[in-house]
């Protein structure tokens, strides 16, 4: 075997990732070449051809295996993500072709930018070590930042990306600085490396910085700050797809940061991070739950949603210690967020649709469905989705949380109480979920002859595919 072939296997986990970097470094140069109405026709494209590449070499590459480096690794649960970071990205194309075509913007850029930040995830997703990790964290966040500035004309999108970019980097300076204890305890940057005697205070701090800049990054309290109005800022199409993939590398990070801590020789740092899901889960829900209610924004409703199911995802992270398990197993809460990214790309992507102009207002969407029916079913399967009502793949996973907190409460007793607060919470949560498809449905001529606006084909594909995926998802469960 000779060196270039020899390389080529050495960097085949990297395939799909290098698709999608190839795909957005193309849209860049192709922009160029293109009229403004042309560069809306021909990117989202370009786009989709080579995420459909970089699903192929998803395919491809299966397998549990990592590079001679050990800096990434493959198994079953991240090349689900994968495909999962694949098909949102496609959705926020969709969703980004409709919105720049019908407000005329000349955006094109916007395309390549999307592309790179999904690369940036998806590097996420594959890193073992806390540098490759920190790469890719960069390499996602850089793009969403001008992504959410986007609207350049309106004070709040401008407000949202700023608050986003100092608050993000610093968070950001916080993981690293986190990743440079790390390895002054253990001597490595692997996220698997094990403590030095007598540096265990240095362990602890390693771990907290860590755990603060990647719950800053999935929205969880008391590091939600910027959520709302990030949001609600940005683009209903860019808002649909950072909450989906920013959480999904968020999390798979913090799920193999938690496994490593799990596996290693340091009960007092499990226990006080296990300590840490648990009430920073609660208070998320609490917030999220409670907040929702009172917001007329769909994005702002969505929002506080994210919030609240980031709270979901950190009791799943927590549960296995509390149940006294001798392995942590994060399958409920890694099926949760693959069903709230698909359930929340799907309806904002959905809903910008129906938006006029840059404001998301029920009456905005009263009766849209009505029109559009295909659109307003697939929107409606995702919201029922998030709220967790049955046959879509959100109330199996909030079934599993449930159980999962309850089977725990058998070991710690004061869980049984958090998995009580759980349920209610999300039984008011469920309410401004039906709320807004309550109005996509209601009738109203006059909000029927308002929604005139072109949906691209791309869109309708795209969204009825999550809508599919989460009736898919619920299926195999049950299988």
């Amino acid at each position: 075997m000779n060196g270039e072939t020899s390389l080529f296997y050495d960097l085949k986990i990297l395939l799909p990732v290098i698709a999608v970097v190839f795909g957005g470094i193309f849209a860049l140069v192709a922009e160029s070449f293109l009229s403004q109405d042309g560069r809306h026709k021909a990117l989202p494209w370009i786009n989709v051809l080579f995420l459909a590449f970089a699903a192929c070499f998803a395919r491809a590459i299966s397998g549990d295996f990592s590079d001679p480096w050990n800096l990434f690794s493959l198994n079953l649960v991240k090349e689900i993500f994968l495909y999962a970071i694949i098909l949102c990205a496609a959705i926020g194309t969709g969703a980004l072709q409709n919105t720049l075509k019908n407000r005329n913007t000349e955006c094109g850029e916007a395309y390549s930018l999307l592309m790179l930040s999904a690369a940036g995830i998806m590097l996420m997703v594959l890193s073992t070590d806390l540098m490759a990790l920190f790469l890719g964290m960069e390499l996602a966040s850089f793009p969403i930042y001008v992504l959410v500035a986007m609207n350049r004309r309106s004070k709040e999108s401008n407000e949202a990306a700023f608050k986003y970019f100092v608050s993000g980097s610093a968070m950001s300076a916080v993981f690293l600085y986190g990743v440079a204890m790390f390895y002054g305890a253990t001597g490595s940057t692997l996220i698997s490396g094990n403590v030095i005697a007598g540096r265990e205070i240095i362990y602890q701090i390693a771990i907290f910085m860590l755990s603060l800049g990647l719950l800053f990054k999935v929205g969880a309290f008391p590091l939600h700050f910027w959520v709302a109005d990030v949001y609600t800022g940005a683009l209903a199409a860019v808002t649909g797809y950072m909450a989906a993939v920013v959480k999904i590398g968020a999390f798979l990070a913090l799920g193999a940061i938690w496994l490593g801590l799990y596996n290693s020789s340091a009960p007092v740092v499990i226990k006080r991070e296990a300590v840490l899901f648990l009430c920073l889960g609660v208070a998320s829900i609490a917030i999220g739950a409670l907040t929702g209610l009172a917001q007329i924004s769909i994005r702002r409703i969505l929002a506080f949603s994210a919030v609240a199911n980031a709270g979901f995802i950190l009791l799943g992270f927590c549960y296995p210690y509390f149940a006294n398990m001798s392995e942590l197993d994060l399958s409920s809460a890694y099926y949760f967020l693959l069903t709230y990214a698909m359930g929340s790309i799907g309806a904002l992507a959905g809903i910008s649709a129906f938006m006029s102009g840059d404001w998301d207002s029920f009456d905005d969407l009263r009766a849209a469905a009505r029109k559009r029916p295909f659109l307003g079913v697939c929107i409606s399967v995702c919201l029922a989705s998030l709220a967790g009502l049955p046959v879509a793949a959100g109330f199996l996973a909030k079934f599993r949380i449930f159980a999962s907190l309850v089977k725990a409460s058998f070991e710690t007793p004061v869980v049984w109480g958090i998995a009580i607060a759980a349920f209610v919470l999300a039984i008011i949560s469920a309410a401004y979920y039906i709320r807004i498809i309550y109005f996509l449905w209601s009738y109203s001529s006059e909000a029927v002859q308002r929604s005139s606006g072109k949906i691209s084909h791309l869109l309708s594909v795209t969204v009825g595919m999550a809508a599919a995926a989460l009736l898919a998802l619920s299926v195999w469960m049950v299988v």
